[in-house]
């Protein structure tokens, strides 16, 4: 009976779901978005710094363990690769946390959104809201602990979109080349985005 209860904790858990964004709201209601900011990259950092680095002889190695899922950098995400520079998320890892909090609490607070905004501005631009920040500092950090043929691999981020179709795109000025590094066109971004959830990328140093 102890072990049934246990893989059921396991599973998909609407209650850590809800209870992890109202914790973060309470940080946010005491520390401010600055302070949420701080918490939330700390958080994805530990998380990338406690997985085991990874070193491949070739790009074509690592497009294949990415792919599948078994590199760190996609290991809580379903990714496809177009290109050999270009990653494609199709559904975030937090979409059912999302709709979870929204069909129980409601709209999700202005902090998580509030956060997004000072992370923009002070940190790089790209996310939309809270969890974004989670997931981008991790890629960031995860692709610094990855070697491909003794480079380091370095990440970018290009365009995210939120379950309710908020959306946040990297800079005019950035575009052009993040999109020849990704080997794709705006168009084909733009057509892409109709149907996935993010679109990076992934190259080495």
């Amino acid at each position: 009976m102890h072990e049934e209860r246990l893989e059921q904790l396991g599973k998909h858990n609407p209650f850590v779901d809800v209870a992890a964004y109202l914790f973060l709201e309470d940080i946010g209601d005491k520390q401010g978005a600055a302070g949420m900011n701080n918490y939330l990259m700390s958080l994805a950092n530990s998380l990338a710094k406690s997985m085991p680095k990874e070193e491949y002889s070739s790009w074509d190695d690592f497009l294949n363990s990415l792919q599948k899922g078994e590199s760190i950098i996609s290991a809580f995400e379903t990714i496809k690769c177009p290109t050999d520079n270009c990653v494609v998320t199709q559904t975030c890892p937090f979409t059912s946390g999302w709709q979870e909090y929204t069909k129980r609490v409601g709209e999700f607070a202005g902090i998580h959104k509030e956060v997004a905004e000072f992370y923009n501005a002070t940190i790089k631009p790209g996310a939309v809201d809270s969890q974004c920040i989670i997931h981008q500092t991790f890629r960031r950090a995860a692709a610094e602990r990855i070697k491909v043929a003794g480079r380091r691999v370095r990440y970018a981020q290009i365009e995210a979109v939120t379950p309710n179709a908020d959306n946040k795109r990297a800079p005019e000025e950035w575009l052009p080349i993040l999109l020849e590094k990704a080997g794709i066109t705006e168009t084909e971004l733009n057509m892409t985005m109709r149907n996935n959830d993010c679109v990076w990328i992934l190259y080495p140093e």
